[in-house]
């Protein structure tokens, strides 16, 4: 009886991995690979303590050395209202290359962190996304140079395309306390990255492609 229960155990994992397989191939098609699961909603925004959290993972990122910054809604909300969006229901950072890859996840790991998505494509990590205890998400995406770009494909079906230069010589922000990394030209980034309004606050959360400059279909 025990050796049919591990058959069906066993059979129900392949089917589940067959199916994560599958469903990956057609949405990024081939060389791509994605899992995701986040055992609650998404779309709760951050709690009051996520200042601080940002301070201790971010933290965790430099001391494996990786070249990172300050990005999309936590840069928008920090540069312009000098608080996260109160909508916003992540931290985003962007990391330059997949060299400290591994130690990097590792170090999420051993500190408590739990994966709750990440995506390959032809073989390279293009979004590492982890959930505290407290269900705070920290969403780390890895951009690739290709010429004077650089790339990442984390998305199905899409590409963004920044210029290489808002990664080189990455200026400074103040908040909470301590220095951030955040994009060279904070200002002419967030046009590039958000249009020429993005100034102005929006009172909603759409689909964050509808307010992604930097993005294309392939």
């Amino acid at each position: 009886m025990k050796h049919i229960y591990m058959k069906i155990v066993y059979l129900k994992r392949f089917l589940q991995a067959y199916a994560q397989f599958v469903i990956s191939y057609l949405r990024f098609g081939p060389g791509g690979t994605e899992f995701s699961y986040f055992p609650f909603d998404i779309h709760r925004p951050l709690p009051a303590g996520a200042k601080d959290f940002m301070d201790e993972l971010c933290r965790l990122v430099e001391s494996t050395g990786s070249c990172y910054r300050l990005t999309d809604g936590t840069f928008l909300g920090l540069y312009r209202e000098g608080k996260f969006i109160d909508h916003d229901n992540d931290i985003d950072i962007d990391i330059l290359g997949d060299d400290e890859y591994e130690a990097l996840h590792q170090t999420m790991i051993n500190n408590g962190m739990v994966l709750g998505r990440r995506v390959f494509k032809d073989g390279l990590i293009q979004q590492a996304a982890y959930y505290s205890p407290e269900l705070i998400i920290f969403d780390i995406l890895f951009w690739y140079e290709d010429a004077g770009e650089i790339v990442n494909y984390s998305e199905p079906g899409y590409v963004r395309r920044q210029s290489k230069k808002y990664f080189l010589n990455l200026d400074s922000f103040n908040f909470n306390g301590r220095s951030y990394p955040i994009p060279s030209g904070p200002e002419e980034w967030l046009q590039m990255r958000y249009g020429q309004e993005w100034h102005i606050p929006k009172t909603y959360k759409g689909d964050w492609k509808d307010d992604c400059f930097d993005i294309e279909k392939v």
